[in-house]
């Protein structure tokens, strides 16, 4: 479910910009030095990582929470007829917001942040996240197809004082097996 929440993100994001980006891809996993260095030295790049999930609405999903790390070396691309920080915040938040990665729910954009630091303030770049949830299923643990069938529902259901009890059993249609032949 992350993973592939993760790939149709960075699908996405790839058809947003049509080889306009030096990188498009997952973030390193931490923030070492080297990961950092070598994030501030691709712009214009946009880096998807998963922040975590919260309990969902229902039972059974989780609400997802997603950054897109934007690194670009100049803050208004149209100044200089090139695609700037300005421009690609932009065209993410338009183009991530209601965009429904496979079977979770849809993109749902709640903040930006400028992530200045000295580090990147030397080498001439910005650094911004931009912040999304979307709702996705947490997978059952157990095969359904691994269930045998129910041959009998009973259900019991107790009404206020003085109304009958109402019983509902139920037999389903049931298979021959080899055996019964």
């Amino acid at each position: 479910m992350i993973v592939e929440t993760e790939n149709a993100l960075i699908a996405r994001i790839n058809a947003l910009f049509e080889h306009q980006l030096r990188h498009v891809g997952t973030h390193p996993g931490d923030w070492s030095e080297e990961a950092l260095h070598t994030m501030l030295l691709t712009p214009p790049a946009v880096y998807v990582v998963w922040l975590g999930a919260g309990a969902g609405r229902t039972r059974q999903r989780m609400e997802s929470r997603w950054v897109l790390y934007v690194v670009a070396d100049v803050i208004n691309g149209v100044d200089v007829s090139r695609l700037g920080l300005y421009q690609i915040v932009g065209r993410l938040i338009s183009g991530i917001s209601g965009f429904q990665p496979g079977d979770t729910g849809v993109m749902q954009f709640t903040e930006s942040r400028n992530l200045y630091t000295e580090k990147q303030g030397g080498v001439g770049v910005s650094l911004y996240g931009l912040y999304f949830t979307c709702e996705e299923m947490i997978e059952p643990q157990t095969d359904l197809g691994s269930l045998d069938d129910f041959l009998r529902h009973w259900q019991t259901f107790q009404q206020p004082n003085g109304t009958p009890v109402c019983e509902a059993h139920i037999t389903l249609p049931q298979q021959e097996t080899p055996n019964e032949r």
